[in-house]
């Protein structure tokens, strides 16, 4: 794996014309099944909605019902049928 670090004039003449360095060591694999992306996927919408189930965002019960049951589908679209090729993502609360 490379990393571009950029200037490195810093640290002096011997360092300062190499914008490219090697990193030595084990490479980390990167899962990107459809599974695990999906899944992936799901879990950013939720981080994305966290703020929904604060107890001091003023929302009406409906509201916060919608918002629990959007989270709730979101939690469960691993046990959907289709998943992971044919996956119905809920619809966020607006």
């Amino acid at each position: 794996m490379q990393e571009k670090l950029g200037d490195l004039s810093w640290l002096g003449e011997a360092y300062a014309d190499h914008g490219w360095v090697q990193v030595e060591g084990e490479e980390e694999t990167v899962n990107t099944s459809p599974g695990v992306l999906a899944w992936e996927k799901a879990k950013e919408l939720l981080r994305q909605s966290d703020w929904s189930v604060l107890l001091d965002v003023p929302m009406t019960v409906a509201e916060r019902q919608s918002w629990k049951d959007y989270r709730a589908k979101l939690r469960d679209i691993r046990l959907q049928s289709g998943f992971p090729v044919n996956i119905t993502w809920p619809t966020k609360p607006e």
